[in-house]
């Protein structure tokens, strides 16, 4: 039995089994977002809407060595008990987003609380369009260094490009300039080079590679969806769409406006949880694609005011 505020509390959810130590004084919908327990909940934990609906086991729980019942939680406040009639009080009914934890507890999820697995297709419509892409891609061949001719990989390649293709004052991002001289040397001074908006090398690849990838992403109240486009065709070559997974914390924009402004870190939580789903769809059409993660050159976001100053 936990005997101090910090200490965790073991919650466990039926019928999935799920369970974890979770720090005291949290709430039952706190418990289930760390645990991966997928439930209602639509009003970003503000006890209005009532859909996150849960029943406190009572008794004593030898396979876990715990006791569970009703005072392993807060007591039920008048915002929660309208919610529920007196029989469902006395079977020990509690809103998740309410219920604060106070000591070792299991949980059943009724089934009109969950959340079933959601799918969402969205196929993309085409129209005719002049392809400028903001990253290009330029095969660069160059000269290879000797003892007299002994400017540096940097100095060469801005030359080359300057004098193959007009490109001038030209920045590297850092990152790629750490790994230039390797890149270089394993191409056997051939290499492609990408450059965003004619202005900064963004990637340096051994070889010639003339293929290169944009995502186009619509982040949505309810879903986010995303299109894998090849940036010299202009074609569509992948799609995928998820659930946004901010829904968990309030269905609508003003419930998660709500939410961060009520929870201390609720834009912070908010903001991770959409840059998790972005890294989800990048996985996913890169492996419908057959490509790596960084063939995609450039991202472009479109949402609602309240998604971009979540994500942003």
């Amino acid at each position: 039995m936990p005997s101090g505020e910090n200490e965790k509390c073991l919650v466990i959810f039926q019928p999935s089994g799920c369970r974890g130590y979770i720090d005291r004084g949290k709430t039952l919908k706190q418990a289930t977002v760390a645990l991966g327990v997928d439930i209602e909940g639509v009003c970003g934990e503000q006890a209005i809407c009532g859909t996150c609906k849960v029943r406190i086991e009572e008794g004593d729980f030898e396979k876990y060595g715990i006791r569970s019942g009703r005072e392993s939680l807060s007591a039920m406040g008048p915002s929660e008990r309208k919610f529920f009639n007196l029989r469902q009080v006395d079977e020990g009914y509690r809103l998740a987003c309410q219920a604060q934890i106070l000591d070792d507890v299991v949980v059943f999820v009724p089934e009109e609380s969950r959340m079933g697995k959601q799918v969402v297709r969205k196929a993309p419509t085409t129209r005719p369009i002049e392809v400028k892409p903001v990253v290009r891609k330029y095969p660069v061949e160059l000269v290879k260094a000797t003892l007299e001719d002994n400017v540096g990989d940097w100095e060469r390649l801005t030359a080359a490009l300057e004098t193959q293709y007009g490109l001038k004052d030209l920045t590297i991002d850092y990152e790629v300039l750490m790994f230039l001289q390797d890149l270089v040397r394993q191409g056997e001074w051939r290499i492609t080079v990408s450059i965003w908006h004619g202005k900064e090398v963004i990637r340096v690849e051994p070889g010639f590679n003339e293929k290169g990838y944009g995502l186009a992403v619509d982040v949505g109240t309810s879903t986010v969806a995303g299109y894998l486009c090849d940036l010299t065709e202009g074609t569509v070559v992948a799609t995928a769409s998820m659930m946004n997974p901010q829904i968990v914390y309030g269905e609508d924009v003003m419930s998660r406006i709500s939410y961060t402004m009520t929870n201390p870190e609720g834009l912070e939580i908010l903001n991770q949880a959409i840059i998790d789903g972005l890294n989800n769809i990048v996985a996913e059409v890169s492996e419908s694609a057959g490509i790596k993660r960084q063939d995609i050159l450039d991202m472009s976001l479109v949402g609602n005011t309240c998604m971009h100053h979540i994500y942003l």
